[in-house]
């Protein structure tokens, strides 16, 4: 715990946490622990009943809303979207509506991470403006002239379905079917789809942001908790609290499948063994807030921790239990697929072999994995989209790209997949300098980009996007090492870095700097 409370102690110093609480659950006993404060302009410190937006923690209250309906009678684990949905969708891949409630809580569904018209017009707030509307058309959209496979990918589309499925058989709609039959059973009044005590101001990039709204998705990240609840419904699991749920604990604790190395996925949580038994546990995070909920049963310890900033601290908690993962197996591939395939004369599509299986990338864009779901056929879990390689005489010639019902045929044009980035060579830059471009750049209105230095290099983030390591390649001109993009960087007469320029796909864009 010293190391936690150090981190975020730090965090706090540097600007890059507003506030955090964290509680303990230790031999019957609960500790808590405070940082900063809820609002820049007010001194007050947070505590076990200020609310922090929860993120994906919301998908375990989602996957206990489906064990109690389950448990009531309502629906079965093996209710398909189209039992539900019935003649109201007409799926373009019929595979899609024999979806069952159990692979979408589960994570095996096949779905994407998110939906194909998932198009946020603000970056800021990317869940606000998606409705029953655009859920229903993705669906019935989704995976169209596609395999669908069953593999093991994170998808919000998918747990924002669930619960939107489960408030369709309620009646009322998720929020109210998760507050009547999941809330109050277990007496958590200060956890619901809007703060019900003070909140902590969502902070990112060193200023108070707008927290994110949810409509149609709301199932896999909408709730506002406090640590104090979060406590009380390990407490429940522990059988050291009373509740009125009808469903048994221990089905949400039973293995389902496996995702990596000592981690695996139950209808609830998600699993990490140790030696001293496995803990059960789900993350989170928003633009402005981060989470962290686990316990293990064998030692009755609990560990909550709320957090107004994106310092995801998942890996430290973990590790306080005990967790360490599994060296990395070698995934097997078949490399006969690997190279690069012209889909239009400004267009390249490389497939090679990465840590985690077979990579895909088109030119100007990142590299994402793909898994087999077919012989020859691959699933993007980013993008609904497929590859279909096609083979003559057993050889590769060409691969497909299927995405919104449209087939694009990509004759494969060399055997093996040329990185543009992996010929750049970085170079040393000494720390002075690489704080000359820390800051942020606005690109547009809404958009913008943040540099910031992590353990002595650079990583850049464009608004709703993850950071990603940048490497210089020569004063004020960077690379991505996973983007076939640059960004340079433009001083004024005095030296000072003033705009930066990203590179990408032939095009330039030039972003101001604001701070």
């Amino acid at each position: 715990m010293p190391e936690i409370e150090a981190r975020l102690q730090q965090a706090i110093e540097d600007g890059e946490v507003l506030s955090a609480h964290l509680a303990l659950l230790r031999e019957g006993q609960v500790e808590t622990f405070a940082f900063g404060t809820l609002d820049p302009e007010d001194a007050t410190a947070p505590d076990g009943e200020s609310a922090y937006q929860i993120g994906s923690i919301t998908k375990v209250f989602t996957n206990l809303l489906l064990a109690e309906m389950v448990a009531a009678g309502q629906v079965r684990y093996e209710t398909t979207i189209q039992d539900i949905l019935g003649d109201e969708v007409e799926f373009a891949n019929p595979a899609v509506g024999q979806i069952t409630l159990i692979q979408l809580a589960t994570h095996t569904s096949g779905l994407p991470r998110m939906p194909l018209n998932f198009m946020p017009p603000d970056l800021r707030d990317p869940y606000a403006a998606y409705g029953e509307a655009q859920l229903l058309a993705a669906l019935a959209r989704t995976r169209a002239g596609q395999v669908l496979g069953n593999h093991s990918a994170y998808s919000n589309f998918g747990s924002g379905l669930l619960g939107y499925l489960l408030g369709r058989v309620h009646g009322d709609g998720y929020e109210a079917a998760l507050e009547s039959l999941v809330l109050t059973p277990l007496g958590l009044d200060h956890t619901g789809m809007q703060p019900r005590t003070p909140m902590a101001q969502a902070w990112a990039e060193g200023a108070v942001t707008v927290p994110w709204t949810f409509d149609a998705l709301a199932g896999c990240g909408a709730l506002w908790s406090t640590s104090s609840d979060l406590i009380a419904l390990i407490q429940s699991w522990l059988g050291a609290r009373p509740h009125e749920l009808r469903q048994d604990f221990n089905d949400g604790k039973a293995m389902i499948t496996h995702f990596a190395p000592g981690l695996a996925v139950t209808p609830v949580w998600h699993v990490a063994e140790t030696d001293k038994g496995p803990v059960y546990w789900h993350n989170g995070g928003t633009f402005g807030n981060s989470s962290f909920l686990g316990f293990r049963p064998a030692s009755g310890e609990a560990l909550a921790l709320l957090i107004a900033g994106e310092l995801d601290l998942t890996g430290e908690a973990l590790a306080w239990f005990g967790f360490s993962s599994a060296p990395a197996e070698e995934v097997q591939v078949d490399r006969s697929v690997e190279g690069r395939y012209q889909l239009t004369p400004a267009i390249v599509i490389r497939i090679f072999s990465g840590t985690d299986g077979l990579m895909a990338q088109l030119t100007g864009q990142a590299a994402a994995p793909v898994h087999a779901v077919d012989q020859d056929w691959y699933a993007f879990d980013i993008a609904v989209a497929s590859l279909h390689f096609v083979r003559e005489h057993g050889q590769v010639t060409a691969v497909q790209l299927i995405q919104n019902a449209l087939t694009q045929t990509a004759p494969r044009i060399a055997d093996e997949a040329v990185d543009n980035a992996s010929t750049r060579t970085a170079i040393d830059l000494d720390p002075e300098t690489l704080a000359d471009y820390l800051g942020e750049y606005i690109l547009a209105p809404g958009v913008s980009f943040v540099i910031r230095e992590r353990n002595g290099s650079l990583e850049a983030r464009l608004t709703g996007q993850t950071f990603l390591a940048i490497a210089p390649r020569a004063e004020d001109v960077f690379f991505y090492q996973d983007v076939d993009a640059e960004l340079h960087f433009e001083r004024d007469e005095t030296g000072r870095v003033v705009a930066l320029v990203l590179h990408q796909g032939g095009l330039r864009q030039r972003a101001e700097r604001v701070r």
